[in-house]
């Protein structure tokens, strides 16, 4: 199973980055080159930072583990865990380091150290197709609030 995001929604940085770049070429033919030449700049920069971003996303459950690839292109992060061992999976609350409540899901292993994660948007939106694939793998869920 894997899950990224819809191409509509991958595409907005594209979109922003376009319209940021017609902005700024019309603003210097009819205005300011230098305010062109800024939002022009702004655009090209916002496209190649978080353009490819949500199209390389991606939250990827197979037999053996899951994995989400998430962050900037150039320094992806990857979280997840491995079900060998696994006892069960805890979905509970937390707080992150802003205090904002957060959603925890809690790998708990008869023989190591249990794994603690706190999953992106893409995880998230798509909690329940994940948990089912986990029942359907045989692998316990237990929902709990802290």
């Amino acid at each position: 199973m894997e899950i990224g995001f819809p191409l509509y929604v991958a595409l907005i940085p594209f979109a922003i980055a376009a319209a940021a770049l017609l902005i700024g070429m019309f603003l210097f033919v009819k205005v300011s080159k230098l305010l062109g030449l800024l939002i022009g700049a702004f655009g090209i920069l916002f496209g190649a930072l978080f353009g490819p971003m949500l199209l390389m996303d991606r939250v990827v459950v197979d037999d053996h583990r899951i994995r989400q690839h998430t962050g900037f292109w150039f320094d992806q992060t990857v979280k997840g865990f491995d079900f060998e061992g696994i006892e069960r999976v805890t979905i509970t609350t937390g707080r992150d380091l802003k205090g904002r409540e957060i959603e925890v899901w809690i790998a708990e292993y008869r023989d190591r150290p249990d794994v603690r994660i706190d999953p992106g948007d893409l995880w998230e939106s798509n909690g329940e197709a994940v948990t089912r694939h986990l029942r359907n793998l045989g692998i316990e869920i237990v929902r709990s609030n802290d």
